[in-house]
């Protein structure tokens, strides 16, 4: 059965990623800290999202590829091939009645990692002032 869990994690943690490999020691130590919650908060967004739409989404990244014309200084243009990725949406059933009972276990946990997830985020903005 297609599971929901993974749908937003790669995103997110490439954007997770990019922001941490420029941002201050400050919001880096908050990225760092606040992890666990903002991943559990993205799933619950895409789980209500399937509730309101009532279906899933399946997201797959797929290459494409086409030609364009190349130019090299001092010789002839030419024909080069170049590869891009789109991501492709395909609708999925789920079993809604899942879809809530996950919902709620997720809510239940985000309410268990927020006290923790707000006294990490006061321990960085101490730590590491702007």
């Amino acid at each position: 059965m297609f599971t929901l869990s993974s749908l937003r994690l790669p995103a997110f943690g490439i954007a997770l990623t990019l922001v941490a490999a420029c941002a201050t020691p400050q919001k880096q130590c908050i990225a760092r800290e606040t992890a666990e919650y903002r991943a559990v908060s993205a799933q619950i967004e895409e789980l209500e999202e399937t509730l309101e739409r009532g279906y899933a989404l399946h997201r797959q990244t797929v290459p494409y590829t086409y030609t364009r014309i190349c130019r090299v200084e001092g010789k002839e243009p030419f024909p080069c091939p170049r590869t891009r990725f789109q991501t492709i949406e395909t609708p999925v059933s789920v079993d809604m009645d899942d879809v809530r009972e996950k919902l709620a276990r997720l809510k239940a946990q985000r309410a268990k990692l927020a006290p923790a997830a707000a006294a990490s985020r006061e321990a960085c903005i101490r730590a590491y002032p702007e």
